[in-house]
């Protein structure tokens, strides 16, 4: 009875709010910026009806049933109040954030996550726009020109606001902190007062974050990544939080802004890095997350290197240059959702193995290719060993090879210290059998396009060209996670030589 009643609330609730933007663009003459801006913040206090549901089936129905209506409105104009002309996405990304984030609060009980990453992208992301439009005199972000201060900081002031209520309204915060868990070691009052500085410096960081995600946010894609990475980040600081994750994440920022100043990573990939970090510190051990800024160092170094070969086998690819999102994620996820699961599996050790499994995998295949390009000799396809250019997907050089078994040899190093000399030959060979599989799918499903000569490359030669060989749009990218999935899939299945 409680999820039908508060369905029935949510429906006409998000109704009225419709209604009213109705009425709004209507006294504006038809005009839908200031109707849609009212929707995009008001729909945000659903979250306030979410704790009384008591099943995740109706948590994730309406916002679900808001994703179709989004998406048939975007199409149709249904109803035009809280559409613009050419509209993108943003509004479908909206509702899929709301049912990603209330989903998840409800299945961990973290329901923090959907608060901050919700309450943030509706009030901080909306007030922004207005606040910006209206008042925005101040633009010093390069990367973001058509961006104010005057609207980041309302995107921040809000994450902070919500963070810091949010550590008051959930009691279960408190338990979880270790300030609060340790309080007899410094008395009751002293340890409360520590907590509430840490949770005043959390709120902080987490703004600061917001208003940077935001930034890096482009056709509507923040209603994505504003939420979602928000609400994951300040869960993760608030339960996890530490003194020695405060100066890894610190570290790897520091590294992250240096790979940016010298073009290896773009404003979005040093959000998917940062989240990336936050996680597998939280998640598991110092080992791994070392593990993690020890492979983007050495990629990033190793694709620095460069001579004429290597020039021109990268004109036959595509991504080439600073790493964006994508391709953070494609390295990163799979050990991101190894730790996720085991984390909640209690198989910590298991979720321990498998990335660093994933991350020899990423270096070996970084290795194999950065410097295999830097080749004179010849480049063979792996699966039927006929000469290929140089820079082929699927393409091996003997430099290549030796190059992969030093790449995985390199990222094992940090699983001796958790699993010994057994953990480093396992990690080792995975690693480089994770470079041999990239190399396989690359020569076969990977799609490629004919160039003008007939010979096969990454990158299409004109635009809206079809490929000539393997799946459309199975991009490298596409084939890296492939490949680490699979990598994940027999570190688990072969855990039992490591762990006990």
């Amino acid at each position: 009875m409680e999820n039908i009643v508060s369905l029935a609330i949510s429906l006409a609730y998000i109704l009225l709010v419709i209604g009213l933007a109705t009425l709004i663009a209507h006294h504006q003459g038809g005009r839908s910026e200031y109707s849609r801006k009212f929707v995009h913040i008001m729909v945000g206090n659903w979250v306030f009806i979410t704790p009384y549901f008591t099943s995740l089936w109706a948590v994730a129905l309406v916002p679900f049933l808001f994703i179709i209506i989004n998406a048939l409105n975007s199409r149709f104009h249904l109803f035009p109040a809280i559409v613009r002309e050419h509209e993108n996405l943003g509004t479908v990304y909206h509702a899929f954030s709301m049912c990603v984030l209330s989903s998840a609060a409800f299945e961990f009980g973290w329901h923090e996550l959907s608060f901050i990453g919700l309450l943030t992208m509706a009030y901080g992301d909306g007030l922004a726009a207005l606040v910006g439009g209206r008042w925005g005199r101040h633009h010093p972000f390069a990367f973001a020109r058509d961006k104010s201060l005057e609207g980041s900081l309302c995107v921040a002031i809000v994450a902070f606001l919500t963070t810091l209520a949010c550590v008051f309204a959930f009691p279960e915060l408190h338990a979880d902190s270790l300030t609060m868990a340790n309080a007899w070691y410094a008395g009751e009052a002293v340890s409360t007062a520590i907590f509430l500085l840490e949770s005043v410096l959390i709120a902080l960081v987490t703004g600061a974050f917001a208003a940077f995600v935001e930034l890096t946010g482009t056709n509507g894609c923040d209603n994505l990544s504003l939420p979602i990475s928000t609400g994951i980040f300040a869960s993760l600081l608030l339960r996890y939080g530490s003194i020695g994750m405060t100066i890894y994440l610190l570290v790897a920022l520091g590294i992250l802004i240096y790979a940016y100043r010298r073009s290896a990573i773009t404003t979005d990939g040093i959000v998917a890095a940062e989240l990336t970090a936050a996680t597998l510190y939280a998640f598991s051990s110092i080992w791994v997350a070392g593990s993690l800024l020890l492979f983007f160092i050495a990629g990033s170094l190793v694709s620095k290197i460069s001579n004429r070969s290597k020039r021109k086998g990268e004109s036959r690819q595509g991504d080439v240059g600073a790493r964006n999102w994508k391709q953070v994620l494609c390295n990163s996820l799979p050990a991101c959702v190894a730790v996720w699961l085991s984390h909640f599996s209690q198989s910590t050790n298991t979720g321990a193995l498998i990335c660093f499994s994933v991350f020899a995998a990423a270096c070996a295949d970084t290795f194999s290719s950065e410097i295999g390009m830097l080749s004179h000799g010849k480049v063979l396809n792996l699966i039927n060993l006929k000469p290929v250019p140089n820079g082929t997907s699927g393409g091996v050089t003997l430099l290549g090879v030796i190059a992969g078994i030093a790449g995985s040899a390199l990222l094992a190093i940090p699983s001796a210290g958790q699993y010994g000399i057994r953990g480093f030959v396992f990690v080792c060979a995975l690693g480089f059998a994770g470079t041999l599989v990239d190399s396989a799918l690359g020569s076969t499903i990977q799609q490629r396009f004919a160039d003008e000569s007939g010979q096969l490359m990454d990158a299409p030669a004109y635009p809206r060209q079809r490929a000539a060989v393997g799946i459309a749009y199975t991009s490298n990218n596409v084939v890296n996670m492939l490949t680490l999935i699979f990598i994940c899939l027999c570190a688990y299945a072969l855990r039992g030589f490591v762990i006990a």
